[in-house]
């Protein structure tokens, strides 16, 4: 295991001495210093939101060797340029920093298409009857025994309003297994067929952290929440590795185009981690990326700290970032782990947590004694607790001064677990899209945690840093829609403002994704603001972000994506 993992992260490191000198020379130096000579790039009339400290907007920015040697007025910067200086006049279009996203899953996303599932997304679907006469299809092109797979279903956009079940899939499919995937992630629905070849019958117990749902009568639905799921997943054809690469260059182009030039991909394996470093061999990785293994167990905690790899190794494209675990489930499956009062006609009314909290405890302290820093997947305020008791015990055992230990989520931040979070250090990386997209979900809690779902004013008053994520494919990849539903809180099916006092204004939804995001990986010295010293990684965008109305953010263009200074994505449009 020590010698794959060393095989699998062979990434050359770059943080050499000159950066550092670099570094030393131009980070803070005056707009017009005479150091500010032979730019590679000059931009120019441009309104440049720098996101800085003091929220300056400037005009004109020098970049050289990918880092950023100025920023200021034209005339503080006409010193700059060389003969051999590109210069680039955006008359008037606003620039941004890139934007970072600290909760993905893009390559499992771009592996969906890839493979070819069948679509069941909402957007497309609007009642069971549509998938499973789309599962119907399938089966008549392929031959018996074959998998059909298909992800994207959410039963609060269906018709009926309700899950699917083995007996919708049955009457379709008899001799061909099927996993359909939910839209969250958190559960799925087989038929017959699949439930056989995975052995799972009325006498099957649910495993650690995870339900198999059971009828009246004692005998699976066909729904697998969770752990559960992971019964039938190991059964399911493996991906060839050449689609796992080709995914990868997909999650790069799609990332670019919507502004992003930062990611954190969750949960990867092996598999996962070999693909991106494949695909930076050939020049396919454009986006920067962290990576971040799972772990599910005290043994995978184990195997890890062994490696002696932990948060950093690599380089500044693509590094290891942090650890993912999961303390619950989510709030489609309706496993969430909640405190009092509990959840009506559930079999698990409060929900489930998927570690026993000793366990919990040894794995976050062998992972964080490794140099690991720690990312926890926690909606429900029970689960949210647990993992703070956690943290606390291995930041005071440990003697930790800078952890930043992360919680994935973070959906039901009361004002109690706020100031926990805040005296711990701790960072939400919060997915303020999910009020749109998911939305719908909150309600089915409880007014009362339907108000702390997800919330965003009250973390930024009380202290609490928070990051965005898409979580794609539970939300689309573009960061506007977080941006958006940041600004306004509305949500899809109803239109509703949901808890309209958390709502936050135009420049504290982008720092999110900027600032905040370059602290959540450490990297804050390195980007999310425009200042010299820092990545030349900017966006030109169709509209200034900060006057337009807020309804507008939605449907930002990115127009123009540099990373380190090179142009890696142009829209096809004069400028």
């Amino acid at each position: 295991m020590v010698r794959y993992f060393l095989q699998q992260f062979r990434i050359t490191l770059h943080a050499t001495i000159a950066a550092t000198v670099f570094a030393a020379i131009y980070c803070g130096a005056p707009a017009g210093n005479a150091q500010c000579q032979d730019a590679d790039l000059l931009i120019r009339h441009a309104k440049i939101v720098t996101m800085d400290d003091h929220d300056r907007i400037a005009e004109t920015m020098a970049v050289r060797d990918g880092k950023i040697l100025a920023v200021g007025t034209e005339a503080e910067l006409s010193g700059c340029t060389s003969k051999h200086t590109a210069v680039i006049d955006l008359k008037g279009r606003t620039i941004l920093p890139g934007l970072i996203d600290v909760h993905t899953h893009a390559l499992d996303w771009a592996k969906h298409a890839s493979r070819g599932e069948i679509e069941i997304g909402y957007q497309d679907i609007r009642s069971i009857a549509e998938i499973v006469e789309r599962v119907r299809r399938r089966a008549g092109t392929i031959r018996p025994g074959e998998w059909i797979l298909g992800t994207g279903w959410d039963e609060d956009k269906l018709r009926e309003h309700r899950y699917m079940s083995r007996a919708n899939l049955d009457a379709v499919s008899p001799d061909n297994p099927v996993y359909l995937g939910h839209r969250t992630g958190h559960l799925a629905v087989v038929n017959t067929s699949a439930l056989r070849l995975a052995k799972i019958t009325r006498a099957t117990p649910d495993p650690q952290g995870g339900v198999i749902e059971k009828d009246a009568t004692g005998e699976p639905t066909g729904i697998l929440k969770d752990n559960a799921m992971g019964l039938v997943t190991h059964l399911l054809p493996p991906d060839p590795p050449e689609l796992e690469v080709e995914a990868v260059k997909y999650v790069s182009e799609q990332a670019l185009e919507s502004g992003l030039t930062t990611i954190h991909n969750i949960s990867l394996d092996p598999g996962g981690m070999h693909a991106y470093q494949e695909a930076r061999r050939r020049g396919w990785l454009k986006v920067r990326v962290q990576m971040v293994p799972l772990v599910s167990s005290v043994l995978d905690a184990e195997r890890l700290a062994a490696t002696g790899l932990y948060t950093g190794f690599g380089d500044d494209r693509l590094k290891l970032g942090a650890v993912k675990m999961f303390a619950d489930g989510g709030m489609g499956a309706r496993t969430i782990a909640i405190y009092p009062p509990e959840l009506k006609g559930e079999a698990n009314p409060l929900g489930l947590l998927v570690w026993k909290s000793e366990d919990m405890q040894k794995a976050h302290h062998l992972l964080a004694g490794a140099g690991w820093q720690l990312v926890t997947h926690a909606i429900g305020d029970r689960a949210i607790d647990q993992v703070l008791d956690s943290y606390a015990a291995v930041i005071r055992d440990l003697k930790l001064k800078d952890a930043r230990f992360r919680i994935a989520h973070s959906g039901l931040s009361t004002p109690a677990i706020q100031k926990r979070m805040r005296e711990l250090g701790v960072i939400a990386d919060g997915n303020p899209a999910f009020v749109y997209w998911i939305g719908s979900y909150f309600a089915r809690y409880g007014p009362e945690r339907a108000r702390w779902a997800y919330p965003a004013k009250s973390c930024l008053e009380n202290g609490v840093v928070e990051a965005a994520g898409s979580d794609v494919d539970v939300t689309p990849m573009s960061p506007w829609w977080g941006i958006w539903a940041a600004v306004t809180r509305r949500e899809a099916q109803s239109g509703k403002v949901l808890a309209p006092e958390e709502r936050i204004g135009v420049r504290d939804a982008l720092r999110l994704y900027t600032r905040n995001g370059a602290y959540d990986g450490f990297e804050e010295r390195q980007k999310g603001s425009l200042e010299a010293g820092k990545f030349a990684d900017f966006i030109v965008v169709d509209r200034d972000v900060l006057t337009v109305p807020a309804d507008e953010l939605k449907d930002v263009v990115v127009l123009e994506t540099f990373v380190g200074g090179e142009l890696v994505y142009e829209k096809a449009v004069p400028r």
